[in-house]
């Protein structure tokens, strides 16, 4: 039995797509052999509950700017504590100075910060800039979520190149009924920021309702992050207000509704490490828009309409196709149910002790 330390700092969040991905592989390895070290700047909102194999030591850091400098301080002296044989940061950034004799895994879902650093906000970018490089040299294995982001970080660092392992991430939500109807509205889940191009969507979705006799309504959901003033600027300044609800955060158990009884998800992010909303979408044999680049372009394949996420009228004429072509509707659900299948966290959490046991074997 091995003694794996983990940062389970996104466990503190449960609303972030992080602390879930978290979550959905402890779940499925607190069963293990293994006992897990969950260490945390403060308490954590998801537990592994009877769970005896796994110890959790948080500290009391309401502050979010100082829990990196909490988890490079404490982290370390607590896996020296604790003797781990392994640590597993599921969230870009390993401690730095965690002994030689551990084996270090860390898990990168995207490199935004080099990709769209105009994207992310500054206390976000400088953080990635700072500690992902060194991170990634010092890693014994690297888990990317796509074959996109793995290929990414071997371009950027080819040092690591062996040492990456592509796990995809799966739908958190139960595999739905295919058969159902074509929906009514059409659906975006994310989190508001320029990354995920709503402005451009938003010009879009104005130019499709001029051109379309019977336009659908669209909903916009997720947390609502630093791109929300711009977003209900650009509502009022194409009169579109009346057509276009934002939502809000939305709990898993709304958000089957959602996907089910939407004529499409939209996602046409300009990037994305992988694009859970895809494959969560897929579960609900939903249709899906997005971008035809990227890890987007590689999850979706067969289940979606590809566009260019910087062409306003072809977004808009891709909205068009959606509704009118009910024919192509039914045809992107039926390949949305079927290709939901591939992604499973039963299968991503037995690949992941997979590279912790081939470490932790030498």
């Amino acid at each position: 039995m091995a003694r794996i330390g983990v940062d389970a700092r996104p466990l503190s969040a449960s609303t972030t797509g992080i602390g879930r991905y978290t979550h959905a592989i402890l779940s499925r390895l607190v069963h293990c052999e293994h006992h897990f070290y969950l260490y945390s700047h403060e308490p954590l909102q998801m537990h592994f509950q009877g769970a005896s194999n796994v110890t959790v030591r948080c500290g009391n850091i309401r502050r979010p700017s100082l829990s990196s400098v909490f988890a490079q301080t404490a982290f370390p002296f607590w896996a020296w504590r604790d003797k781990i044989d392994l640590f597993w940061s599921p969230r870009h950034h390993l401690p730095l100075c965690l002994r030689p004799s551990v084996s270090k895994l860390v898990t990168v879902h995207d490199l935004v910060w080099q990709k769209f650093p105009e994207t992310m906000s500054r206390a976000g970018l400088q953080l990635e800039r700072l500690l992902m490089p060194p991170t990634l040299w010092l890693a014994d294995a690297v888990i990317a979520v796509s074959q996109s982001t793995a290929s990414e970080v071997r371009t950027a660092y080819p040092g690591v190149s062996e040492r990456v392992h592509t796990i995809y991430e799966a739908p958190f939500l139960a595999l739905g009924d295919a058969d159902v109807g074509l929906g009514e509205y059409f659906l975006f889940v994310g989190t508001i920021e320029p990354r995920k191009n709503l402005i451009r969507l938003l010009s879009a979705y104005a130019e499709y309702r001029k051109s379309c006799g019977a336009p659908l309504p669209l909903l916009i959901c997720g947390a609502k992050g630093w791109g929300l003033p711009e977003l209900e600027g650009k509502l009022q300044e194409l009169h579109i207000e009346d057509a276009v609800e934002i939502l809000g955060y939305v709990t898993d158990e709304e958000l089957p509704r959602l996907y089910r009884n939407a004529r499409a998800l939209l996602i046409p992010s300009l990037y994305e490490g992988f694009g859970l909303p895809i494959v969560e979408a897929f579960s609900q044999a939903t249709p899906v828009m997005t971008s035809d680049r990227g890890a987007m372009r590689e999850i979706a394949g067969d289940g979606a309409l590809l566009v260019n996420p910087e062409d306003v009228s072809e977004l808009a004429s891709g909205l068009l196709k959606l509704t009118e072509d009910r024919g192509f509707v039914g045809r992107l659900k039926l390949c949305a149910h079927a290709r939901a299948r591939r992604f499973c966290w039963k299968r991503a959490a037995t690949q992941t002790l997979d590279v912790m046991d081939s470490l932790l074997n030498g």
